[in-house]
């Protein structure tokens, strides 16, 4: 996510060439097991993600959550600036603008 090679989207793990945190990772996750062959498809003007296990538009995929030894496909994380203790990625990607940079610091302190 720090290395500028992608735009931020909200709301969808990828809208066109912009991709939310959870869409990075899966993006990754396609990049390295799917030798050339992407699971990205384009539905109704939205990216959506297939794998064995279904679909994804907006958590990660159940494979993607394997690959990366994540517990959940939306994982939380604690986040006392925002008067919760805990909340999930995809919230503080979507409703808290919180850009890749601040994310990355959380993902890897906590994740």
């Amino acid at each position: 996510m720090r290395s500028g090679e992608y735009k931020q989207a909200v709301g969808r793990l990828r809208r066109g060439d912009c991709y939310c945190c959870l869409g990075v990772l899966t993006d990754l996750y396609d990049k390295d097991t799917q030798n050339g062959y992407h699971e990205w498809y384009e539905e109704d003007g939205q990216y959506v993600y297939a794998s064995g296990h279904g679909t994804s538009e907006t958590t990660l995929p159940v494979s993607v959550m394997k690959w990366a030894d994540l517990a959940e496909c939306n994982p939380t994380v604690r986040e006392e600036r925002m008067g919760e203790p805990i909340t999930s990625l995809a919230y503080l990607n979507d409703n808290e603008a919180l850009d890749f940079n601040q994310l990355a610091d959380i993902i890897e302190a906590q994740l």
